[in-house]
This record gives structure tokens, sequence and C-alpha cells, in this order.
């Protein structure tokens, strides 16, 4: 950074909302040259462009999907091919939007991107990431495609059966609608992204100058292979041995090889979860595996959202790597043990009392 940018940032916060003249006379500079300046530093992510705001301290920015769930839980035994006497409840979901709920309860300031309808789902989804404690500046709207939405059927037991996603407007999550964000982007302190962002934004994302660090979780087998570009570059990738496997192109691969393969991708830290079998965490240097907690299963919908934001949390407050395994798995947990996506009093202290109960 010039001598010259140097003093047009401390004329900024000084004077955050003066125009560009204004400035230009404050520093006997022209006002083409003041332009010049403040665009560079915009494309830097030195400023995040509109009033020319400065990026705060410790922002976490999410970049993924939201969607409208709707949830049905059997009152008894699921009957296939028959009508389930049961509940439907309807919440805000999304694998990006739970991550980033979690990461609010967990005390970080976060903005979500993403992209809503512009109809009243997107209307009541906006409503509710704001509710939740995200930042609102990075939600989207697209003129003509619905609001993502996502049903999902339950057993009597709060498991899975089945589900049917309508998330069509995932895919147009593209560079081009992204432009405004990047200096947003550029300038976090952390970047949390998931693998249901499509393929070229994925590869938009991998060649911008971030300043922080990069998180990404694989989501699923058949769209963790989008992830690629970004293994170079990132501080955690969380994936199943399924999903590890697709994005190597390899198959029947023992956890410990996977790991290590993704390791010499260059990624820093693999968070390998193993189901029932826990989580596996690994470095060049260490390797750490935990076991599940026992859990009153309410739903299994966001568990591995919360584990993801654990993750993060743990990671950014420097962890050892058993710490960082306890807490997103108890994060995981006391989630599974809410009728929701995200647990509504997912703190620190609660995560860390639940699992002394345990």
């Amino acid at each position: 950074m010039t001598e010259i940018e140097l003093q047009l940032l401390a004329a900024i916060r000084a004077t955050p909302m003066a125009t560009q003249q204004q400035l230009a006379d404050q520093l006997g500079l022209s006002r083409e040259s003041v332009a010049g300046h403040i665009m560079r530093l915009t494309r830097q992510g030195v400023i995040l462009g509109k009033g020319y705001l400065l990026p705060d301290q410790d922002r976490i920015v999410v970049l993924g999907g939201a969607n409208v769930d709707l949830t049905g839980r059997c009152h008894a035994t699921y009957r296939s091919g028959d009508s389930n006497p049961g509940s439907l409840s309807q919440s805000a979901g999304g694998v990006g939007r739970n991550i980033a709920e979690n990461l609010a309860h967990l005390g970080h300031d976060v903005t979500l991107i993403t992209l809503l309808g512009n109809d009243n789902n997107g209307d009541w989804l906006h409503q509710r990431i704001a509710a939740a404690g995200i930042r609102t500046d990075g939600l989207l709207r697209h003129p003509s495609l619905p609001t993502s939405t996502y049903l999902a059927m339950n057993d009597h037991k709060g498991q899975l059966i089945g589900a049917l996603a309508d998330m069509g407007i995932a895919e147009a999550l593209t560079p081009e609608i992204l432009a405004p964000m990047r200096s947003t982007l550029v300038a976090a302190d952390a970047v949390v992204v998931e693998a249901n962002v499509p393929e070229a934004t994925l590869d938009w994302l991998a060649t911008l100058p971030l300043k922080g660090t990069l998180y990404a979780d694989a989501v699923s087998t058949a769209k963790a292979p989008r992830l690629k570009p970004l293994l170079p570059h990132l501080t955690v990738l969380k994936v199943n041995c399924s999903e590890a496997g697709s994005l190597l192109g390899e198959t029947d691969i023992e956890p410990e090889i996977l790991a290590s393969q993704l390791l010499a991708r260059g990624v820093e830290t693999v968070a390998l979860s193993l189901g029932r079998d826990g989580l596996m965490l690994c470095t060049d240097q260490h390797q750490h595996r935990q076991g599940i907690y026992p859990a009153h299963i309410a739903s299994d919908t966001g568990a591995g959202d919360a584990l993801v934001a654990g993750l993060i949390h743990a990671d950014r407050a420097h962890w050892e790597l058993s710490h960082k395994a306890a807490f997103s798995l108890g994060c995981a947990g006391l989630t599974l043990e809410s009728s929701g996506a995200n647990h509504p009093h997912l703190t620190e202290t609660t995560v860390n009392q639940w699992i002394l109960d345990r």
C-alpha cells in the first residue's frame, strides 16, 4: 500500500461519509486520483464498497445455500407406500445458513452470502436470518427463481427416511452475481464455503486474494469434487470417507490414507467424519480420533453443519486437535437433540456443559 493510500484510508476513517471531492481537497489530490485509489483499495478488499466501509475485526463470511426447510416426522414406525400420521414443521435451513447461525450463536460476527428468490419464502427467510444474528448485507435476490426449499421425512426416531430438494437457485450463485460481494470475501478474516455452491464459483473463489483463512464443507459425494481447486488454500476441510474418495477419485481406501492424500493436496487440517465411529482430525504432524457422544436424537438434520461450525470456532481459538474434535462433536450431539436444524442455545458454555454431562 502506498503512502497516499495510507493517508486516504486515514481520511476515510475520520470521515467515512466524505465525498471523493472532499477527500481530494483534504489530501491535495484530484478527484480522479482519489477515485482511482478507492477503486484499487476496493478490489483489494481494504474498502468494502458503498460508504467506504472498512472491514471489521474477526468478520466471518459464509458463502452457501439457504433454504426453507419443511420437516415431517412420523408418530410411529414408517410404512412405505402408505400415509403416515405425523407432524410437519417449517424452519430456516440450508448448509451455509445453518453454519452461519451456529457461528453467530457461538459469538462470531457472521455475514451470509446467499441467493434468495424474490418471493414470500425469500422474505420469510430474510427475516429468520436476521433474527438469528447474522448480517444480511450479503443476501442477494433472484428476480425469477424461487427460494430454495428442502422437504425431509423423518421416522419416529428422528432419522431421515428420504427428502426432496428444490434448490435450483443455488446454481445461479454465479461469479457475475457475486461480483458486488468480492471485496467482502477478500477482506474477511475467515471465509466458509460449502459444495452446494456452483463449480464455476468455487473456481473463481480460488483465484481471489483472500486475506483470511478458508474453510470448506464437502456436503455430499456428488458435489465434493467441486472443491478440488480450493484444496491448496484450505485451512480446514470437513468430509466423510465417501466424499473424500469422490474428491480424490479413489474408492475403498482406508481413512488414514484418504486424509494423507488430502493433506498432500495442500489442506492444512482434514476433518474426516467416520459416522458412528466419530471424527478423525489430521494435520501433517498430528492425528486424533474422537468417538461420538450418546445423544437423545430428536432430528439428525443440521448436526453436520453444527460440527463444521464447532470446528471453525475451535480453530479460530487455536485449540489442540483433541479439544477441537471434542467440541465439534459436542456441537453436533447437542444439535441432534434439537427438533430443528440449529439448537437455539448452542454456545461454548452450553456445549462444554453438555459434554461434561455425558
